[in-house]
């Protein structure tokens, strides 16, 4: 597998001292640009917290974000929740998330202000537009998260590989190399 270069994905990461019930990360939402056409705009940023949530089908900005950013609506939409469902108006973002892994152009319905410390809901639209994964080693949670995707996450796969590996015997140097170079264990890879 080619090792993909800096220049070909961004990459944002939080790590918590202790394991996380939630993940929330700070995020600055402006009006929709395109950087590539226009990478300083004078649009202003609104900086808040966001909730990642795989539950979420799509993000969402609370009521007092929206009245944070000042920018029109693009369109109303009729919204389920967990509550049933109303008629929303949507707003086309562009999330700045830690790091500056910026995802342009989400298209945004608005929801009411919640009780957590946060603005907004990132949904499954954005999250599936990268690789998503949270660990937790030493009962520290960390999330991290690239933009594009780049390569699948297999753990079933890498414990495959991990009894193969542990299944080989042990070569010794003056064996021949299990590469098939013809070599000698210690001439070749056992240096």
């Amino acid at each position: 597998m080619d090792i993909p270069t800096s220049k070909s994905f961004r990459a944002c990461t939080i790590k918590h001292n202790g394991i996380a019930n939630r993940i929330i990360t700070p995020v600055g939402l402006c009006q929709a640009f395109d950087p590539s056409k226009n990478p300083t705009p004078n649009y202003p940023v609104h900086q808040t917290n966001a909730l990642w949530d795989t539950g979420a089908t799509k993000s969402v900005i609370t009521e007092a974000t929206a009245t944070a950013l000042n920018i029109p609506p693009v369109g109303t939409v009729m919204v389920q929740h967990a509550g049933g469902e109303d008629l929303s108006d949507m707003f086309l973002l562009n999330f700045l998330l830690p790091n500056n892994v910026g995802v342009y152009g989400v298209l945004v319905s608005k929801c009411k202000d919640t009780a957590g410390n946060f603005g907004a809901i990132i949904g499954m639209d954005i999250i599936c537009k990268g690789d998503f994964s949270i660990t937790n080693v030493g009962n520290k949670t960390c999330m991290s998260f690239r933009f594009p995707s780049i390569h699948t996450i297999d753990y079933v796969d890498e414990a495959n590989r991990l009894k193969t590996i542990q299944r080989m015997p042990r070569v010794g140097r003056n064996d021949p190399c299990p590469c098939g170079s013809g070599k000698k264990y210690k001439k070749c890879h056992g240096h």
